[in-house]
């Protein structure tokens, strides 16, 4: 198919388990215009044989020799990609039968939306549907529409409740943007979305259309170990930090003046020094842009300008950051976060007391499980 209507894009390590399932829910769309481009990330499993078994001439598959993890196949694949539009799908996921159309149905007739989602059931590894009390993603992955300044805000405060598996969004808007950020493992999904959303709209469709695999048993990348866990930190600093360095005033005002310290600042001057001072507030991993804020709040001090402004209209002065100085940024509040070893029990339970803090709903349900 030389120019199919859209790419699924599928990155595959060891998931010869479950990608007979994953290829068949593709095969089985009510949209047929579509290539199945597989990215074989150098798996030492069954996958290879389990892919060759398929015979579509939809299918393609690019073959790492050498395991490159999430970001470098997605970019690779991303940049090789025939399709209008781009559909993502991991090895252990699989979707409903009309998922691809309703939604490349809603792109088109929308050019203004920059990606789409859907809801989702969330399976085990064994394909049983779990409930709320099972797994967290039940309840987080059922996000609602809103405004697209709303999005932004919401990303920045309480992280993303978007399944990327879920997700379709035009290809050229992805190279546009870079792809995805080879840097990040974690939270690659999250990063584009919010670089999605200061361009474009984004749509929810409120209904499920996919399994979500959740591996309770552990071994996927979202898996909440202490490695992974310490990696999201560093890389969610990493995109807040830069959260708005490509973002107008007349923007971050539209999004963030409800947190501004003093309501209604519309001076440039002023917007650098809210941006800073809302740096330093808790986020969704609790202090994770605090490192950040400071950094600003030092290029703010050496300005003669910004220096006079922090001091007469925010009360700040350089006696204040040296104070701010002396005390941890970017550290681990929790000692489950930086001990060797724990339970799985215990990481979670900690790991969803640091998340669900911004999800009141979410969090009743945990203290509820937990208690």
């Amino acid at each position: 198919m030389s120019n199919p209507m859209v790419t699924v894009l599928m990155p595959n390590h060891n998931g010869g388990k479950t990608i007979a399932e994953s290829i068949r829910s593709v095969l089985t769309q009510t949209l047929i215009d579509f290539e199945l481009l597989i990215v074989e990330d150098a798996s030492t499993d069954q996958s290879r044989q389990v892919i060759a078994s398929f015979d579509d001439p939809r299918i393609r598959v690019l073959p790492f020799e050498k395991n490159e993890h999430i970001c470098l196949a997605l970019n690779v694949g991303l940049w090789d990609a025939k399709g209008k539009y781009i559909a993502r799908l991991d090895s252990d996921d699989c979707w409903y039968p009309e998922k691809l159309e309703k939604q490349i149905r809603y792109m088109e007739a929308h050019p203004e939306c920059g990606a789409s989602f859907t809801w989702v059931n969330v399976i085990d590894e064994e394909g049983r549907q779990l409930n709320a009390k099972q797994s967290m993603f039940v309840e987080l992955f059922r996000a609602h529409n809103r405004p697209r300044e709303q999005w932004l805000h919401d990303f920045f405060h309480s992280g993303s409740a978007l399944c990327h598996p879920s997700a379709v969004f035009p290809t050229s808007l992805a190279r546009e943007l870079g792809g995805y950020r080879n840097s990040l493992v974690q939270i690659q999904d999250y990063d584009m979305w919010v670089r999605i959303a200061k361009k474009r709209e984004l749509y929810v469709f409120e209904e499920p259309m996919m399994n979500y695999r959740h591996a309770m048993k552990g071994g996927n990348v979202s898996e909440p170990n202490v490695p992974n866990t310490i990696r999201s930190h560093y890389e969610t600093y990493n995109v807040i930090r830069r959260y708005f360095d490509d973002m107008a005033d007349d923007e971050f005002i539209r999004c963030f003046g409800q947190d501004f310290k003093i309501q209604g600042t519309t001076d440039h001057e002023g917007i650098l020094c809210e941006q800073a001072l809302l740096l330093l507030e808790p986020l969704f991993w609790g202090h994770i842009g605090k490192l950040a804020g400071m950094d600003r709040l030092a290029e703010l001090l050496d300005q003669e300008s910004t220096r006079i402004m922090l001091r007469e209209r925010y009360g700040i002065t350089q006696m204040n950051y040296y104070e701010l100085t002396s005390s941890r940024a970017l550290q681990m509040e929790d000692d489950h976060f930086i001990i060797n070893q724990c339970s799985r029990r215990q990481l979670l339970r900690a790991l969803l007391k640091k998340t669900l803090h911004k999800h009141p709903l979410m969090l009743k349900l945990y203290r509820k499980v937990f208690r």
